[in-house]
């Protein structure tokens, strides 16, 4: 549910229109070219090795989850907080974390969650389910920051309550399949029950008591944090000792950190940058497809508030004909070919093909492509006729549209040059305008745009993603004061909304179908284009560090950054060590270089692989895949 930037991932500030980019790219840089004093290349009995540095053009912003949004902030509360549940690391199903099993009444409205015993604070003091029935009785209060924030996985929970003092009921209005992955941090009654409603928003959470694998240690808001490894994880000690998130402003810089052995990963580098890393001595690149599209989002004019439209938007885009030409005018293979040296495929639909189960692939003879002599046909049928200067008109009125450039975005600034021109050719007019981030996030939620590129990081779950095309999604409020919503191409269909709600309380192959049907309904009505689904470029030293948990693909996928998982981070260690009986109990058994499966099953009966088969779920179904992050991810929705 995250922002794509199309490189430091973001996820979507819950309240009103912030889509999720322009905010952290406003915030000012402070010293992030300067990378940690370079470290000399140790011997794997080094005791540096445990020391394990990430780079990031990203940051966390703020400790209090319910005030972050950039992807790096729920990146790291996710591993000082523990969720109920995990994604699993090779195909998305549930998987127990805090919860070891759940069951649900066969009318599907009451769940019961039994908690892990023997859990502690990082503080010491024990967690139980008061703690739970807390968290999400905290996060349910209606038009609160809390339930903005989660929304996605607690809207339809009515109630939350301690039966015991490790099992929590749990009441919902329908049945939701997104109870069986409710990837929402679980936090310590003792300590924010004293943070009022009042000052939630200013309560910065410096210090924060978790039950994750690792503490904190020290933290610069907007630069870097260092976390410890929690030696009482109730998951066993991971394998390294200190964990290191560095911002950077420059990738170059960045790159040539991880050159030099100052940091260990390198995250969402540029193309270019990922390609001259590759055959470097010690280095590894990865190009994993991840849950991230970039659009080129139109304004379809649909939105009002009170009967008054929203914006300026020019009324040609209201026309799906004008959008259908502008779709077959884009040579996307070429952008992928010339701006993605090859990291991101053409796309399609608004659900990347990473998560199978609900992608739609459109049939061939459907397929949007390059072909600008059908637009140029779409065009002239559609009544728009060559004018003067090669820009078609109709009814007096020129076919020129605004386009507005990311100049935060290295890609959306070479890809500028290639969408005018195409444009241009089948007699679009084209005045393109560089705004920042920040600039161009107003300018949607006021309806001031005609086109724009910007992209999604779709988590597992595809409710966020379906519901942003929602009527609602589009203002709340009465004029001239609204509120905007999530929606940023203004698109509103009625059956559309039908089908989004009839697939929230599906599972299995049933929902999917509803979805690809959604999805269907998109492509067709084309509120905006898919242009193509990037992958994470990461890098990391493999000369220093092994022991990385991929997700979903063991051999092609994402090492950090997993889509709102952190499997790898309880199991890196440092080159040349042997993975540890402990690591088997964090779910490490599929990680590079991991002992066999049998040795791993006669560790203890703990392993997090095996209590995922003790999981009950009554009722029909297969679990589906789920989630949010990555908003969108390299800046997701920023």
């Amino acid at each position: 549910m995250l922002r794509s930037n199309s490189r430091p991932r973001l996820r979507l500030a819950a309240a009103g229109l912030v889509l999720c980019g322009g905010l952290a790219a406003a915030t000012p840089a402070l010293a992030a070219n300067a990378a940690p004093a370079a470290r000399l290349a140790p011997a794997s009995s080094s005791a540096n090795t445990s020391t394990f540095v990430v780079g990031d053009t990203d940051a966390v912003d703020t400790l209090n989850p319910f005030n972050g949004f950039t992807g790096q902030d729920y990146e790291v509360y996710g591993l000082i907080y523990d969720n109920l549940m995990d994604y699993g690391q090779l195909d998305y199903t549930g998987t127990p974390r805090l919860a070891t099993s759940w069951s649900h009444s066969k009318d599907g409205l009451t769940w019961t969650y039994h908690i892990r015993h023997g859990v502690k604070w990082s503080d010491g003091v024990p967690l139980t389910a008061a703690d739970v029935a807390y968290t999400f009785q905290r996060n349910i209060k209606p038009n609160s920051i809390e339930l903005a924030d989660n929304e996605a996985y607690v809207g339809e929970i009515t109630s939350a309550v301690a039966t015991g003092k490790y099992t929590v009921v749990m009441k919902v209005r329908h049945y939701t399949p997104v109870m069986n992955r409710l990837i929402v941090p679980i936090l310590p009654k003792h300590i924010w029950e004293h943070v009022s409603d009042k000052h939630l928003s200013s309560f910065a959470n410096d210090n924060p008591v978790g039950s994750g694998p690792f503490t904190v240690s020290s933290f610069s808001s907007n630069q870097s944090i260092t976390l410890k490894a929690n030696p009482h994880y109730w998951g066993g000690k991971p394998g390294i000792s200190t964990l290191v998130f560095q911002r950077f402003d420059n990738q170059t810089a960045m790159k040539e950190a991880l050159l030099n052995g100052s940091i260990d990963f390198a995250e969402g580098l540029t193309p270019a940058l990922w390609q001259s890393l590759k055959g470097q001595q010690g280095v590894t690149t990865i190009n994993a497809p991840s849950g991230n599209f970039d659009e080129l989002a139109f304004n379809n004019g649909a939105a009002t508030v009170s009967g008054t439209p929203i914006g300026n938007g020019n009324p040609a885009l209201t026309d799906v004909n004008v959008r259908h030409a502008i779709s077959y005018a884009i040579n996307t293979p070429e952008i992928v070919k010339k701006v993605w040296l090859g990291t991101a495929t053409p796309g399609t639909s608004v659900i990347p093909p990473i998560y199978t189960q609900f992608h739609y692939t459109p049939p061939a003879s459907a397929t949007y492509h390059y072909d600008p002599a059908k637009a140029e046909a779409i065009l002239t049928a559609d009544g728009w006729k060559m004018g003067p200067n090669g820009i078609r008109q109709k009814n007096g009125k020129k076919l020129t549209l605004r386009f507005a450039v990311r100049n935060q975005s290295p890609e959306a600034v070479q890809e500028a040059p290639y969408i005018e021109g195409w444009l241009k050719a089948v007699g679009i007019g084209v005045t393109p305008t560089s705004m920042s981030d920040s600039q161009l996030t107003a300018d949607i939620g006021n309806g001031q745009y005609d086109m724009f590129i910007w992209g999604w990081g779709v988590e597992p779950n595809p409710d966020f993603q379906m519901s942003v095309f929602t009527c609602g999604q589009r203002s709340t409020g009465t004029s001239p004061s609204y509120t905007p919503g999530w929606s940023d191409s203004f698109y509103c269909n009625p059956a559309y909304d039908k089908l989004y709600h009839q697939q929230q309380g599906l599972d299995g192959a049933a929902r999917a179908a509803v979805i690809k049907k959604m999805e269907q309904m998109l492509y067709t009505d084309d509120p905006y284009s898919v242009l193509y689904y990037w992958n994470d470029t990461q890098a990391y030293r493999s000369d220093l560090f092994t022991g990385f948990a991929p997700q979903p693909d063991k051999s092609n996928g994402l090492y950090l950054y997993q889509e709102v998982s952190w499997w790898s981070y309880r199991c890196i260690r440092p080159a040349g060590s042997s993975p540890s009986l402990t690591d088997h109990n964090i779910g490490c058994q599929h990680e590079l270089g991991a002992v066999t499966k049998a040795a791993a099953a006669g560790v203890n009966g703990g392993l997090i692989g095996g209590i995922a088969a003790a999981v009950v779920v009554l009722a029909a179904g297969a679990w589906l895949l789920a989630r949010r992050r990555r908003t969108a991810t390299a800046d997701e929705r920023e």
